[in-house]
């Protein structure tokens, strides 16, 4: 039994007539006098489940995918996989469409999304069905969660030969090298990325009114606290912070090959969820943090003995949001 298929909405019908029934939905003349159903894709989105996503996760996926598609309509696919029981198994379809009024209540839209319960003995097929559901001559996106440790090799290297974009969460998924080695990096963007754009805009925005020589001399430590659940945009954050002030210290020919960057471990019952400290010699300072459930973090400096303190926008994007930015822009 496919728990994840089945928790998922839609109209279960055989495989082959899934496209026969897109085909009679959207109707591209009208009939009768009746409104044309007709609708306009642009792209097509591919979302991969592995064994171990749960039916929860499954199902709010499910629901950011039509919020996104609602703004960038989208064919949305979706493949659930189930434990292979040593018996063959049929391929499961589902059918799912929804309309909706336009923005400011003009027109209308409406998507759908085709889901797909596989046998993990028939994943080598899955390149032949998505061939069938694609729309055609629309680029293709995907959307991996929870891949199984072994995704990758001849068939994974078929599913993602035309992509243009593949998006996982490292929150999730972990490192780019714990995703796969059959997909490229070039095409690979992480959803923990888009998380924290709003943010980097923010302190990075603060940070330009410094001169690049205050921020880079002297400096011999930068410090990123964290607590668990953050650690994966803690990480991210930490590595920006360091790509940027090493770029500055190019700019001004100061050298930051003695300068650390740690990243320490946040207690549970600290009222913090993210920090970073920024050590200098003499009688520098810079600090930023983020309280636990605030969408404002507070940055202090301390430079040329006239402290600061100004708040910094940092309400992560939506999911749907967060998703069209990691979909269209390489965040890395």
């Amino acid at each position: 039994m496919n728990r994840l298929f089945d928790t998922l909405p839609g109209v279960a019908m055989p495989v082959p007539q899934v496209t026969r029934q897109i085909a009679s939905m959207w109707r591209e003349t009208e009939k009768d006098g009746e409104p044309s159903n007709a609708h306009a894709l642009q792209m097509n989105l591919v979302i991969h489940f592995g064994l171990e996503t749960s039916m929860e996760e499954g199902k709010r996926i499910f629901e950011v995918a039509i919020e996104f598609s609602q703004r960038h309509p989208s064919r949305v696919i979706l493949l659930c996989p189930e434990e292979s029981s040593g018996k063959e198994i049929a391929l499961d379809s589902k059918l799912y469409s929804q309309c909706f009024l336009g923005e400011k209540g003009h027109g209308k839209c409406c998507c759908e999304a085709l889901v797909l319960g596989y046998n993990t003995n028939e994943a080598i097929y899955l390149n032949d069905q998505l061939s069938v559901w694609l729309a055609s001559d629309l680029p293709v996106y995907h959307w991996i969660h929870r891949p199984p440790a072994d995704f990758e090799g001849e068939h994974s290297r078929k599913l993602f030969a035309n992509a243009r974009r593949v998006v996982f969460d490292s929150e999730v998924d972990g490192s780019l090298e714990d995703v796969g080695a059959s997909i490229q990096n070039s095409i690979l963007s992480d959803l923990a990325q888009a998380r924290i754009v709003r943010f980097k805009q923010s302190l990075g925005q603060f940070l330009s009114a410094i001169p690049v020589a205050t921020l880079v001399s002297h400096l011999v430590e930068v410090k990123m606290f964290t607590k668990k659940r953050k650690k994966a945009e803690a990480l991210l954050l930490l590595s920006w912070q360091e790509r940027r002030l090493r770029h500055c210290s190019e700019l001004t020919d100061t050298k930051l090959n003695k300068a650390a960057f740690h990243l320490e471990d946040l207690p549970d019952q600290s009222e913090n969820v993210m920090a970073a400290e920024w050590i200098y010699e003499g009688n520098k300072s810079l600090q930023w943090e983020l309280r636990d459930g605030s969408e404002t973090a507070w940055v202090e400096t301390s430079f040329n003995n006239r402290p600061t303190r100004h708040p910094l926008r940092a309400d992560p994007f939506q999911p749907a949001k967060a998703l069209s930015e990691a979909l269209f822009f390489n965040l890395f």
